[in-house]
């Protein structure tokens, strides 16, 4: 008989239950109804201006003690619904529209206004936690849209330690922005750039698309502490930044247009496929440029620590004449003999300086035409850059004696602009250096 009555009452327990869900799931619909209508003060009626904070705290005590069991004298359930639907809607003038703590629930459409913030979301302080989740799932739907038609006006703003906006989109724009008369999408990272850290104004990763894109008169602009743009392209074979139009790129600086970091193979032993046009600075800092695209294709050297650099030519003048005492070194070079002279600075036939730096610093070679005269016997003349007396090549060669003769011929200098002359020969002669161009 026990068992019997204590199962009738728990059956009964149920069924008020199941009626108390019943009634809670028809004053949650009431309350959508009238979310839909518009937001509700605590007595049912239309918010005004009069509302304050302390409204906004009197209803949540109260629907504390409707919660608790206890009826308020002036607050029903209904009004604690509709109560909590003020705070929900934003019918508290000059507060905030939504102040949202609890967990997700359901959508509720309206207007607020008045005050600002209009909006609110605080998601707590737990780990990963989201302030605001909004969801579409239409065509040419948006999640989230920000408006702004005030001077100044940010449409969307928002500010954090890891990221301001985050947009995550599997088939579409992650985050999208548009404007008629300024920015579209402005970031700004304020903060310095810690070792090991990579700070950015904009960061954007696509998986199936594209990461960042911008469309106007200016489709984007950068700028940064560190770096306006850096970008990276995971995928073999695709560019990290692709740019299309008139001018592909337009560069302005104060000091750098390019960097090249320095972890490229040389594109001759790489084994990569490389494309026709595709330029190239590996690990030694040599520039590579591809005339026919294959694997690894055909490639000119432009430019490298091994290269002359570009040819400059100048109107021609002297640089040195041993036949002059004006010369620090002078005289006949005799047999076994070798001088190591400057090309620097350019004479008159008289031998006073016209123009110092003639011949720049940081140039690598010149050419030149190196004469003898006044020759004695036959012999031969190596002329090496500054310091180097070993004998490989001869660089001009006479017969006999009393001839005058010329060679034209790129001579490579050293760090200052020297270069030497040995007469690895039995005869002797005086000598002349005119420079025509240099290399840098």
């Amino acid at each position: 008989m026990n068992a019997d009555h204590e199962l009738d009452c728990n059956y009964d327990r149920t069924e008020q239950l199941a009626r108390r869900i019943d009634e809670l799931a028809r004053e949650l619909d009431a309350l959508k109804s009238e979310l839909q209508r518009g937001p509700l003060s605590v007595d049912g009626a239309r918010p005004t201006a009069d509302v304050t904070a302390a409204s906004a705290t009197s209803v949540a005590e109260a629907g504390s003690d409707v919660v608790e069991g206890t009826e308020h004298a002036s607050m029903s359930r209904r009004h604690a619904l509709r109560a909590a639907g003020v705070l929900a809607a934003g019918a508290v003038a000059g507060g905030a529209g939504i102040i949202a703590t609890a967990s997700p629930a359901a959508a509720a459409q309206g207007n607020f206004f008045g005050g600002s913030p209009a909006v609110i979301a605080n998601g707590g302080a737990g780990a990963s936690a989201i302030g605001v989740d909004a969801q579409v799932q239409g065509t040419n739907a948006r999640a989230v849209q920000g408006t702004s038609t005030g001077n100044d006006g940010v449409g969307v703003y928002g500010e954090g330690p890891a990221a301001g906006i985050s947009g995550y989109s599997t088939n579409g724009q992650g985050v999208y922005a548009a404007s008629a008369t300024s920015h579209a999408l402005f970031a700004d990272m304020q903060e310095l750039y810690p070792t090991g850290i990579a700070l950015a104004g904009v960061y954007g990763r696509g998986t199936n698309g594209i990461g960042v894109t911008g469309v106007g008169r200016i489709g984007m602009r950068a700028s940064g502490d560190v770096a306006g743009v850096q970008a990276t392209a995971n995928e073999i074979g695709y560019p990290a930044i692709e740019a299309r139009g008139d001018v592909g790129v337009s560069v302005g600086t104060t000091r750098t247009a390019f960097r090249f970091d320095n972890t490229a193979t040389s594109p001759l032993t790489s084994g990569g496929t490389y494309e026709t046009r595709d330029i190239v600075v590996d690990s030694a800092g040599v520039i590579w440029f591809c005339v026919a695209g294959g694997t690894p294709g055909t490639w000119r050297m432009l430019s490298g620590p091994s290269t002359a650099g570009a040819f400059t030519p100048v109107t021609p003048a002297r640089v040195y004449d041993s036949r002059l005492a004006t010369y620090a070194q002078n005289g006949v070079l005799g047999s076994g003999q070798n001088r190591t002279i400057s090309v620097a600075n350019s004479y008159n036939v008289n031998g006073v300086q016209v123009t110092a730096n003639f011949v720049p610093v940081g140039a690598t070679a010149v050419f030149a035409n190196v004469t003898v005269v006044d020759t004695v016997g036959a012999g031969y003349l190596a002329v090496n850059p500054g310091g180097t007396t070993v004998v490989s090549a001869s660089t001009i060669n006479w017969s006999e004696s009393g001839q005058v003769l010329a060679n034209g011929v790129t001579l490579t200098l050293n760090g200052t602009r020297q270069i030497s002359v040995i007469n690895g020969s039995g005869g002797s002669t005086q000598f002349i250096i005119d420079v025509l161009g240099y290399y840098r």
